[in-house]
């Protein structure tokens, strides 16, 4: 398409839809007929030149909010409505709502913590260009894989860098080897180092929780075997939060597995100011649970028939 065709095209999109002039309106001023002008807008749309975005942050449950906010250790909640009945667009719509806050905490010269998984590589896609300086972006866990399984894992790290200007830091190794030893041997690394450093001055962290009741994503990147994944359930395992198992109150499930993380520990975590919990799906309700009463989240993005289910059910 040659580029006045793209400026005719973005011409009528603007006068549509940021000056609110009727298709009959564009015709006339355009010299062309309403039908034309109706083609032209389509167009546009399927080019990614015009995106529609549904806003229904007005319709947040304050009460529900409020409710969360006094039923867990956290500072804000942000609820998110059901309004189609389809697990994907929920997914999106949430977090959509915690990229809406970004600018809001995002500072010049800060450090972000984040990790990966489906909802995190939900999230990522979305993300806007965010004006920035000085923004350094580090995994909260090693992504390498054993298995022929895709974490996104650095996708996302690009993706958060790219949001901000900023530089990405990986860490390069699994977010779990098989002897603890391997860790404090991995950490000599100057990266690895490096990174594990910068977390203690991490300022926010963006991250979701894994339940067990599927295989977790450290399962099926092969980084724990099926014999300790059954054990792990049952002895009471409730699911994972960056690459840290937990028990039901939200701490390390078990001391000596945990010693196998390559990456900061879940105290580290915990002590990182801002923590946006991002979750979506009542069959998560668990690991919610623990991880908010644990003390893993400041800000939780939730959609509301699961912060229905974690108000209702007895953990």
């Amino acid at each position: 398409m040659d580029t006045n065709k793209i400026t005719q095209m973005i011409r009528i999109a603007k006068m549509h839809y940021e000056l609110n002039r009727t298709q009959l309106e564009i015709a006339k001023k355009e010299g062309i007929s309403k039908a034309t002008v109706s083609r032209i807008l389509k167009s546009a749309m399927d080019k990614g030149i015009i995106e529609v975005r549904i806003k229904d942050s007005i319709l947040n449950d304050t009460a529900l909010e409020k409710d969360l906010i006094d039923a867990y250790p956290i500072k804000r909640a942000v609820i998110v409505p059901d309004l189609v009945e389809n697990e994907q667009i929920l997914l999106q719509d949430v977090c959509a709502a915690l990229i809406d806050d970004l600018p809001r905490y995002i500072k010049n010269d800060s450090v972000i913590g984040v990790f990966y998984g489906h909802t995190l590589t939900a999230l990522a896609r979305q993300l806007p260009k965010i004006k920035r300086k000085g923004v350094s972006v580090i995994q909260l866990a090693g992504g390498f894989s054993r298995a022929v399984y895709e974490s996104n894992s650095l996708s996302i790290l690009r993706s958060f860098a790219d949001c901000f200007g900023g530089t990405a830091y990986q860490i390069p190794a699994p977010a779990m080897v098989e002897k603890p030893f391997i860790v404090e041997a991995l950490k000599q690394d100057s990266q690895i180092a490096k990174v594990c450093d910068m977390a203690e001055i991490c300022e926010t962290a963006i991250f979701s929780v894994g339940n067990l009741e599927r295989p977790s994503i450290l399962y099926e990147m092969g980084l724990i075997t099926s014999i300790e994944y059954q054990d792990m359930i049952h002895r009471g395992a409730i699911g994972d939060c960056c690459s840290h198992f937990l028990n039901k109150n939200g701490d390390v499930f078990d001391e000596t597995m945990d010693a196998r993380v390559v990456g900061p520990s879940l105290e580290t975590i915990k002590k990182i100011p801002n923590k946006m919990l991002v979750v979506s799906g009542k069959k998560k309700a668990a690991v919610i649970h623990a991880a908010l009463k644990g003390g893993l989240a400041d800000s939780l993005y939730i959609d509301s028939p699961t912060a229905e289910e974690l108000l209702k059910k007895q953990f």
